[in-house]
């Protein structure tokens, strides 16, 4: 490991000319600008190399969190330097009530989801962030404190292209340039940035990381440009080598109950395990994989090569002899009722549309063992149940009952009853790493194809 001022990078230029060499053209790139030095540069010198392009349009946009009393005037001091380039720029404002703590992630999450507004009111190919190289080795050095196991996958860093809500790609053009030679051609352009006081402040985890590195600290590890690429590229492989473990010996019926082959079981352990954690998330309707103690243990019980259970982020994973069933088990399955015109989320697992003029209840579906062996016949008894135990069980509260709606729609007349499933590791961020697999599982699901990668990228495979 080496230090933050030894690890190699590119200047903003050539990274930009690296975005444009890969991206698909006609091109609407919308900037996510907070006035910082990093976004900054990243809107200036895209602006720059694009007005060659021609098919290359810039746009910027800035989220007011209103956090600061500064940040609204920062903001339209954004907008007037976009007019004077005539690049197009739209502010938009973080309303309503903060919450009193993990403000932070909150105002992380009113991000994403102003500019996936943006994005899609000005049909733009990508949103871009100034994500730096320093940013980057402060993540994994921040991440490398947390866990510094083999299997950490955080090592990898951020992801070059990350899909917002299915539907917004996110590029990160600058994550091997160094903040130092975007301030160098900011200053060479006579442009400001501003200094956001949050920068500095010892309270975040972050700001504390930054100030350990500029330190050479001993207390912390400090990765390299070349770690992390290496990190990136191992990690890719794996989401790549278990999407094809899936592919051939994966199924899962009804949304509800996966089987492994038994063939599967002999793939390399760290495949397998990466498969299984995320096969746990998805049908746990878990943003994350189990905890690694879990899947420790989950290891360990298939490594005997003898039937076994165990239980794992909510999933019950079940050796037999023909192979390992899994699916969710079925505690702490609440109904919830869902108001018309209104959708929302059951379980971590189905997103749920009311389209009708009633109140829906959804809940579990009540196990019947007749049922259960009709609608999972391969597999054996107890495993069945327990998989038509977790399946959502639709009522209309005039009593009229939609039978087992697992994904599709239900008409009631003209009025629908939408119930589609959640990739839940994978539906609100899905890093670039992740991209072959997450295809899979929504195969497997019958989920909506992901919008495509708007950039060649070396370590996707087609």
């Amino acid at each position: 490991m080496t230090s933050i001022s030894q690890s190699s990078s590119i200047s903003p230029e050539q990274a930009i000319d690296d975005l444009l060499s890969r991206i698909e053209r006609p091109a609407r790139l919308l900037v996510a600008v907070s006035g910082g030095s990093d976004s900054t540069g990243l809107l200036i010198s895209l602006w720059r190399k694009a007005r060659s392009a021609g098919d290359v349009e810039v746009l910027a946009v800035t989220v007011d969190h209103g956090l600061r009393p500064e940040a609204a005037g920062e903001a339209e001091g954004v907008a007037a330097l976009c007019r004077s380039y005539g690049i197009h720029h739209v502010i938009r404002r973080w309303e309503g009530e903060k919450p009193v703590s993990g403000v932070s992630a909150a105002a992380r999450d009113a991000r994403y989801r102003l500019l996936i507004e943006v994005a899609d009111e000005l049909s733009a190919t990508a949103v871009l962030t100034g994500h730096t190289l320093d940013d980057q080795i402060e993540t994994v050095a921040m991440r490398t404190a947390r866990s510094d196991r083999d299997d950490n996958l955080g090592l990898a860093g951020m992801a070059p292209a990350v899909l917002l809500d299915r539907r917004t790609w996110l590029l990160r053009p600058f994550l091997d340039a160094r903040r130092a030679d975007i301030r160098t051609f900011l200053t060479s352009e006579g442009i400001a940035w501003i200094d956001d006081p949050s920068n500095l402040d010892s309270h975040y985890e972050r700001v504390r990381t930054r100030l350990a590195i500029a330190d050479q600290s001993a207390s912390i590890a400090m990765p390299d440009k070349a770690a992390i690429a290496e990190a990136a590229g191992r990690r890719a492989s794996l989401s790549e080598a278990a999407a094809r473990l899936a592919v051939h010996h994966l199924t899962i019926r009804h949304g509800v109950l996966a089987h492994l082959a038994p063939e599967a079981l002999s793939a390399e352990p760290p495949v397998l395990r990466h498969l299984l954690a995320m096969l746990g998330a998805v049908l746990g309707g878990r943003a994350h994989g189990a905890k690694s103690v879990s899947m420790d243990k989950v290891m360990a019980m298939l490594a005997l090569g003898e039937p076994g259970r165990i239980t794992a982020g909510r999933v019950i994973f079940d050796r037999r002899r023909d192979g390992l069933f899994a699916a969710r088990e079925n505690r702490d399955l609440s109904s919830l009722h869902v108001a018309p015109d209104v959708m929302t989320v059951w379980d971590g697992r189905y997103r749920i549309h009311n389209g009708l003029d009633r109140e829906v209840i959804v809940g579990a579906e009540p196990a019947d063992r007749g049922q259960a062996m009709a609608l999972f016949p391969e597999a054996p008894p107890a495993v069945a149940l327990r998989a038509m135990a977790v399946m959502p069980r639709l009522v209309i509260l005039d009593d009229k009952r939609i039978e087992q709606v697992i994904a599709g729609q239900e008409e009631v007349g003209a009025a629908k009853v939408v119930v589609e499933p959640i990739l839940a590791p994978f539906d609100r961020f899905l890093p670039q790493f992740d991209l072959s697999l997450a295809t899979e599982f929504a195969v497997l699901l019958g989920c909506d194809h992901f919008p495509r990668l708007p950039i060649k990228v070396s370590i996707r495979k087609s």
